[in-house]
This record gives C-alpha cells, sequence and structure tokens, in this order.
C-alpha cells in the first residue's frame, strides 16, 4: 500500500507534464517568434527521453536527434485545428520547403520562452537545432542515447528487461492485449520516437504525431496518445501495469524523489512552467501545445519560421 500511495502521488506529478492548468505567464515581446511543439522543448524531450530509455535503450535511439520549428502554414493549421489535426498531405510541401529554405543556416541557439526554460546543466543535453536538412527527423543512435542516459545518471537497475518490456507494451499475446489502455502506451512509444527508418512518416524532430487517418498535430495536443496517457497514469492502469510486470522498483528508481539518484523530479519540476503556459489547459488555453520562441535577429522574419505570435496577437 505506501508503494501504491507513492507511485499515485508520483504519477500525477509526472503527467502535470500533459495535464496543467494555471494561469500562464505573458506570451514573447519580440514581434516575431518561431514555434516548436512543446515536447521538444528541452525538459520535456529530456523527461520523455528518460522514460523511453527506462522502457528500452535501443527504442530511445530512435528519438529525435535534432528538433525543428514547425513551418508556419503547419503552425497556422495547428492553432485552428489543434484537435483534429491536419492533414499530413497538404502540409508534406510546407515541411519540403522548410528544408530547402533555411537547411546549413540555423542559428545555434533557440531563445526558448522563460517558462520553457531550465537548469542550465540539463538544458546543455537537450536535443539541439538542425543545421542541415539530413538532420531532420535523424534518429540519436545507440551510441549517443548511451551517453545520453549515462549523463543523466540512468544505469541499468532501472531499465526494464526484455520480458518486462513485452510486458509493459502487451505485446506477448497476439493480438496484443490492450488491458489497461496498453495500445496508448505503443502509439505514445511510436510518435516520440518516429524519425528516418522507424516511421513510414517521420514527424519526431517536430514533436508531432500522425494518426492512422494521416492527421498530424502536436504530441500533447488533446485526444494525441501521450496527452491521453495522463489518464492511465490517474486512473491507475500504469501501476496496475508495473505491478503485472514486476517493475515497481525500477520505476520508482528513474522518477521517484528521495530515491532516485536522477534529475527527473528536478526536470518535472521545471518543465511545468512550460506546460502551464503553452499546453492545452493553460489560462488560456493553447491546445495546439506549440511554444513560440523568440527569433533571432531582433525578432526580423528571417526565414519560413518567424512571423507574428499567434498566441498573443499584437
Amino acid at each position: 500500500m505506501k508503494n501504491k500511495r507513492i507511485m499515485t502521488i508520483l504519477v500525477v506529478i509526472l503527467f502535470l507534464l500533459f495535464a496543467v492548468g494555471v494561469e500562464a505567464a505573458s506570451g514573447p515581446s519580440s514581434t516575431f517568434v518561431e514555434p516548436f511543439a512543446v515536447p521538444v522543448t528541452p525538459g520535456v524531450y529530456l523527461a520523455n527521453f528518460m522514460l523511453v530509455y527506462f522502457s528500452s535503450p535501443e527504442l530511445a535511439a530512435n528519438m529525435p536527434a535534432y528538433r525543428a520549428a514547425l513551418p508556419q502554414e503547419v503552425y497556422q493549421c495547428l492553432v485552428e485545428y489543434p484537435e483534429g489535426g491536419c492533414y499530413y498531405p497538404d502540409m508534406a510541401k510546407y515541411f519540403a520547403e522548410q528544408a530547402l529554405e533555411i537547411g546549413g543556416s540555423r542559428n545555434k541557439n533557440t531563445f526558448w520562452p522563460s517558462s520553457c526554460q531550465i537548469d542550465p546543466r540539463w538544458q546543455a543535453l537537450a536535443v539541439p537545432e538542425y543545421r542541415q536538412p539530413d538532420q531532420i527527423n535523424q534518429p540519436l543512435g545507440r551510441k549517443k542515447a548511451d551517453q545520453l542516459a549515462r549523463l543523466l545518471s540512468i544505469d541499468q537497475d532501472m531499465i526494464l528487461s526484455d520480458e518486462e518490456y513485452i510486458c509493459m507494451l502487451g505485446i506477448n499475446q497476439v493480438p496484443p492485449s490492450d488491458e489497461y489502455h496498453r495500445d496508448i502506451i505503443r502509439a505514445c512509444l511510436y510518435d516520440f520516437t518516429s524519425t528516418k527508418e522507424h516511421a513510414v512518416i517521420p514527424l519526431a524532430s517536430y514533436g508531432l504525431g500522425l494518426d492512422e487517418q494521416g492527421y498530424i498535430r502536436s504530441d500533447c495536443a488533446p485526444h494525441a496518445p501521450c496527452l491521453e496517457f495522463n489518464e492511465l497514469a490517474i486512473e491507475g492502469d500504469l501501476w496496475s501495469i508495473a505491478k503485472e510486470c514486476n517493475f515497481e522498483g525500477k520505476l520508482l528508481l528513474l522518477i521517484a524523489p528521495n530515491i532516485t539518484k536522477t534529475p527527473f523530479p528536478e526536470l518535472l519540476r521545471e518543465s511545468i512552467a512550460c506546460q502551464q503556459e503553452w499546453g492545452p489547459k493553460g489560462d488560456p488555453p493553447r491546445p495546439s501545445c506549440i511554444v513560440e520562441a523568440t527569433c533571432p535577429g531582433n525578432g526580423g522574419q528571417s526565414n519560413n519560421n518567424c512571423a507574428p505570435s499567434l498566441a498573443n496577437p499584437k
């Protein structure tokens, strides 16, 4: 019972990343901004990486090695249709044009709003912005994933065995088990790792997911699998899976305050403000779950990603 109470508290805190709703901070002061989906902001990316690596280091190797800003046409569509999403075939040309126009000339740093900045120790480890077109949706690779895991103090005692991982996903049955909504877990992990050679249409560098009907949306937009994963935690399904698959102790070693040696709890705390300002349950709500970062060059419209703010129009 004690561990169950601990886990209930932990998962509520954990999934505040996708469920919090308090008064939002003010938006960017620059006239021009560039949009990034919340899942590629520093704290959220690193927290998600830790969860995926805990599940499977091989799977974590397919997380994106670089992030990319959304083309303005895609951003405008997602703001207008955050829940239903935007039809990928209609958006594909904008992704292609973006890479051709600005590939190789990216600014080294992204000027995140203060709400999405984290401790510099960890921000330096976050996914960088791409510099060359072929880096978009490029996977981390196992070597870089292992290096990042070590820097985040993840050790072998925290990682699921092959049997535990298979059990968690319910793929030890034919057809795969959907008990405790395991289908949502599988879909969320796929969205986080939709990089080249791992997805038919890779979108992970953008923090976007693609549904079965061909519509794209932010990984934390309403009804997206990774947002619905929050409900699994609150309703106790995640803990039920951990108990069934015998990895409760490993989960606590990864995320429990006063138990873990990883920065996971700290990353969550520092990420909550970003979610509060830019998430679907903020005040005002921003269901597109997309952050506006200040453009370099005094806010000039220097590339196809920079345009006047949609979240805080002047």
